[in-house]
């Protein structure tokens, strides 16, 4: 296959998006009490709010609310198998495949920058603002908007900072739960790869042909792919469950990861 006109650069650069944001999210470090409803909207959007093994599950039905409870209750296990004796309680937004996206990432990445840079020079917010927005171009050559990340890998969110990023959540939000994290449903993770895949593919010019030729190769790497997204939701859980910093970055994910083998 030619290589400047193979697909694989270009699909691979979308997939590597997937890393931003590359600032951590923090589950919060004081024990916090169980969540509470009082305050909270009743409903997001057209999501309603369920109970869940760990807190509260934001999700538009039924559906979408027993896969991800099921796979907080797999989280859970996992994290007390580890040695988590209490698992934090907090709070899941679902985020399924016709859902509009419950906040904008851009302004979530932007405040994460913010105060993670705030006691550094001016210099290095302005750095990380400037990456932002290398993302949001790199998206947008595409046809894609950052908020497709959502569609694919799980976005951990300060409850401090939900309020801001969201609305109708009372201020003390920290006060009742540990961690918040938006999640994509197994369809939405299935349906973004292939839009991903599929503009990686257009940007590159992909005719027709080549895409049937290449067909059993991006089956078997697309199986793959989908199935460590799938896979990375859990993760992200089992470190948000045991009050641990998560990040989206390919090594420091992994040392945190090994830091909850037993």
């Amino acid at each position: 296959m030619d290589k400047q006109n193979s697909p694989y650069p270009a699909c691979l650069a979308a997939l590597l998006l997937c890393s931003l944001p590359q600032f951590p999210a923090w589950g919060g470090d004081s024990k916090s009490e169980p969540p509470a409803k009082k305050g909270w909207p009743k409903q997001l959007d057209t999501r309603k709010l369920y109970p869940s093994k760990c807190g509260f599950v934001y999700a538009a039905g039924d559906s979408a609310a027993a896969q991800v409870n099921k796979l907080i209750e797999a989280a859970v296990k996992e994290s007390q198998q580890n040695g988590v004796k209490e698992p934090k309680a907090g709070l899941v937004l679902v985020v399924d495949r016709d859902d509009k996206p419950p906040f904008s990432v851009e302004q979530l990445m932007i405040k994460l920058a913010q105060k993670q840079n705030q006691q550094k020079e001016g210099q290095e917010q302005q750095k990380a603002l400037e990456s932002i927005a290398d993302g949001k171009k790199k998206f947008e050559e595409l046809g894609l908007d950052m908020n497709m990340l959502l569609s694919i890998t799980p976005m951990p969110i300060e409850p401090n900072m939900l309020p801001d990023l969201v609305g109708g959540f009372p201020a003390d939000l920290a006060g009742q739960i540990g961690w918040c994290v938006a999640i994509p449903t197994e369809d939405n993770i299935r349906h973004g790869f292939k839009t991903l895949l599929d503009a990686g593919m257009k940007k590159e010019k992909v005719g027709m042909a080549k895409r049937v030729a290449m067909a059993p190769l991006l089956a078997i790497a697309e199986h793959k792919a989908i199935g460590e997204l799938k896979k990375g939701r859990q993760d992200a859980l089992c470190l948000l469950l045991a009050g641990k910093q998560i990040d989206f970055t390919g090594k420091q994910k992994q040392d945190k990861e090994q830091e909850h083998k037993p």
